[in-house]
């Protein structure tokens, strides 16, 4: 009977600490709910009268003028050398036509930010909402141009933007060193000056956006029912989850923009923080009446996980990451063109940048005609008396890439660039490349030395490969421990994707990615190594078109990957006499000799109108260009066709074993990959590229649509060259273009 007494009191007891903890808990939310309140909500900054109407001259030079108005904050660029004035909002902004609600003050606003809060819900806010209308900002004039701090009352933050003009160039800068929060609201992304030289309903003009090899989205192109343009600067955060992924499109691939509005012109360079950019643009009539195109800096990232997958209770979460501030500020540079510039004149800026600014060569490296890119082995499992172990398959024997390239230089008399991935023991991907290595079913050391040999003495350059951020086992010194961590901070497997469904393909292993800490530490034993060896030649891929975060407890910024990057890249630079990138975003342009995997399109998203070869104009002298694997298309002619219209040169894919060594394999996906089946094509197609002799390794300084499926590249010593994607042929402008072909005039 006691027993069942105390238990009864022993019952009760825990029933009353159980309510007093949720009483206690109410209580803890309710206070916290109050201090959010009084923390956000509290704060009343002073509030200005009396600021003019009037447009002061802020700044003045030779070449520009800058005008600032105090009581909206608006400004206006002169251009002095066209007389043109950019404006940072519509003239007349209050009375749009298309915006109603928020977009009635977004268009009158020099700042847009999206903000979060501590159960990491998002919401926006504008600097004419939130802070002009409240007269809650202050301003002051500086040497060569204005400081304005808009302080945002409800949202509990003051940004300070700081705005000028430096020799021929007007500068924007969100300081987000002095961003200030008062309350438990995070600023999450700055978007600057969103309607700078927007184009109305009544103009003409194209945006350019930095998509892949570059894109146009029109003026008015009645596309306002689709997706505005979107991407992050040198693609997605890749220590961030990713659930599934069903889109395979290009990433933004240099930080900039441009604007072609009636007979004027404007280039816009994302100078600093460029790693946590994102490029936007949209078309009149969609939320505005403007055609307009501009620059976010992200400050938060965020992710979706799933709780209690597979279950009854699953769930999805957004988690956010702790706030990252680009040092010492984001910064957005408007270069102004000559009257009737286009977007060949824009990248001809952007290559002058490059150049004056970021030490920029030419590469002295001869163009050739065509790149093979060879796969040297994979790993796959087999078994011995039952049991399991890991093996490589030979796709390419050091002995046979001999074989097939000598052969096929003697037959067509091509200049070719032969490269080779996979090649290190254990058939890579697989450890850190710390050290240079040779995989013995391949030939090991001895063959690969008298294969490079072989190459060497017949004219042919060869470079090996090599990833110093991607591992998939460990070893070297390296394991997952030193790999990126994802916002819950858990390490952030790479995953691949079926193209089916977008799910995880669950058969093959996830790579990881460095920190970008040591990345600098691995390049620097790559680079001994290399030298050890003799190796001249070098290939990287990775590090240069690969970016995140990492949000481990010393968190890293996208922006601080950015330096650690540039100065791994700089080291390698310094140490090999010719370097190779397998795909290249901007920061590496500047430590390039030979790029391949150049893209020949943009992602063709609903909002774009066209691809351009932005990309190739800009690098087009200063380093060797190869396109993206043409036998990897899914139009072999049309890719070549591509290569031509953009002044880049064909690459292949290639492995002298049949595809069937790739079945059951993690390179699948490139079944069609036996040069065997490929070698008829690449005779083929290194005759008709004798036809270009002399444009290759040339600038690039014009590009247009010549008439309905033809389109001319112009080079600097006269050359142009026509390509013919009809079916039918044609004569353009004095020359007959064949059907599906290209032909040439000038420059002979």
């Amino acid at each position: 009977m006691k027993k069942k007494i105390w238990k009864t009191l022993f019952q009760a007891l825990f029933v009353l600490i159980l309510f007093g903890c949720f009483v206690g808990m109410l209580v803890f939310l309710n206070d916290a709910s109050d201090d959010v309140e009084e923390n956000v909500m509290t704060w009343a900054p002073e509030v200005m009268e009396g600021y003019s109407d009037q447009w002061e001259t802020v700044a003045e030079n030779d070449n520009l003028k800058l005008l600032f108005q105090p009581s909206t904050t608006q400004l206006i660029l002169e251009d002095k050398s066209t007389g043109t004035q950019w404006r940072s909002n519509p003239e007349n902004a209050a009375e749009d036509s298309v915006a109603f609600g928020q977009n009635k003050t977004l268009v009158q606003s020099l700042l847009n930010v999206d903000y979060v809060n501590d159960q990491s819900n998002f919401y926006t806010m504008n600097s004419f909402q939130g802070s002009v209308q409240k007269k809650t900002y202050t301003y002051e004039y500086q040497e060569n141009g204005v400081m304005v701090n808009w302080m945002f009352p409800d949202g509990g933050f003051e940004i300070p933007c700081y705005f000028g003009i430096e020799k021929d160039r007007f500068v924007a800068r969100v300081l987000t060193e002095q961003i200030v929060q008062h309350g438990l609201l995070q600023v999450s992304k700055v978007a600057l000056l969103p309607f700078f030289g927007a184009g109305s309903m009544e103009d003409e003009g194209y945006m350019v956006v930095p998509d892949g090899s570059g894109a146009l989205i029109n003026f008015n192109n009645q596309k306002q029912a689709y997706v505005s343009y979107t991407q992050t600067v040198y693609g997605r955060d890749l220590a961030l989850n990713l659930q599934n992924n069903t889109l395979v499109t290009q990433d933004a691939t240099m930080p900039l923009f441009g604007i072609r509005k009636n007979e004027d012109a404007m280039l816009a360079v994302i100078t600093e923080g460029a790693f946590q950019a994102e490029v936007a643009a949209t078309v009149s009539r969609k939320i505005t009446s403007n055609n307009t195109v501009y620059s976010s800096v992200a400050l938060i990232q965020s992710e979706n996980n799933t709780l209690l997958p597979n279950s009854g209770d699953e769930e999805i979460v957004t988690m956010t990451s702790p706030q990252q501030l680009p040092s010492p500020y984001y910064e957005v540079s408007y270069f102004f063109l000559e009257k009737e510039a286009g977007y060949a004149e824009m990248a001809a800026r952007y290559q002058r940048y490059l150049v004056e600014e970021k030490g920029m060569q030419p590469s002295g490296t001869d163009q050739k005609e065509m790149n093979l890119s060879f796969l040297g082995g994979v790993q796959v499992r087999d078994t011995f008396l039952g049991v399991p172990y890991h093996t490589v398959r030979p796709l390419t024997p050091y002995e046979d890439l001999q074989e097939v390239v000598l052969s096929l230089q003697e037959a067509t008399g091509g200049k070719l660039l032969v490269s080779m991935s996979r090649m290190e023991k254990d058939g890579t991907e697989s450890k850190l490349p710390t050290k240079l290595t040779y995989e013995g079913a391949l030939g090991g050391a001895g063959d690969y030395k008298r294969m490079t040999a072989a190459l060497e003495s017949a004219g042919i350059p060869f470079y090996p490969i090599y990833d110093p951020i991607t591992m998939y086992h460990a070893g070297h010194g390296y394991s997952t421990l030193k790999t990126v961590r994802n916002v819950s901070r858990n390490t952030s497997p790479q995953y691949t994707y079926l193209l089916t469904s977008g799910a995880r393909d669950s058969g093959r292993e996830p790579a990881y990615l460095l920190s970008p800490e040591y990345a600098e530490k691995v390049m620097k034993k790559l680079l001994a190594s290399a030298s050890k060896k003799n190796v001249i030649r070098l290939g990287l891929t990775g590090i240069t078109r690969k970016t995140y975060s990492d949000f481990r407890k010393e968190d890293v910024s996208r922006d601080q990957t950015g330096d650690y990057w540039e100065a791994a890249l700089q080291q390698a630079g310094s140490s090999s006499e010719e370097l190779l990138f397998a795909g290249a975003y901007a920061y590496a342009f500047p430590y390039a000799d030979v790029i391949t995997e150049v893209p020949t399109s943009s992602s063709q998203f609903d909002m774009e109108d066209a691809s351009i070869p932005f990309y190739q104009m800009v690098m087009s002298g200063y380093a060797a260009l190869y396109g993206t694997p043409v036998n990897m298309s899914g139009n072999v002619d049309e890719a070549f066709l591509r290569c031509v219209e953009y002044g880049v040169n064909p690459s292949f894919l290639l492995i002298t074993e049949g595809g069937e060594a790739l079945l059951d394999t993690e390179l699948s996906d490139a079944y069609g990959a036996a040069y065997d089946s490929w070698e008829p094509r690449i005779e083929e197609f290194l005759g008709r590229l004798k036809e270009l002799d002399g444009t290759l390794g040339q600038k690039i300084i014009g590009h247009r649509q010549a008439a309905e499926d033809v389109y001319a590249t112009s080079y600097e010593d006269g050359t142009v060259v026509y390509v013919n994607y009809g079916d039918e042929e044609a004569t353009v402008e004095g020359v007959t273009v064949p059907a599906s072909g290209f032909a040439r005039k000038g420059g002979e």
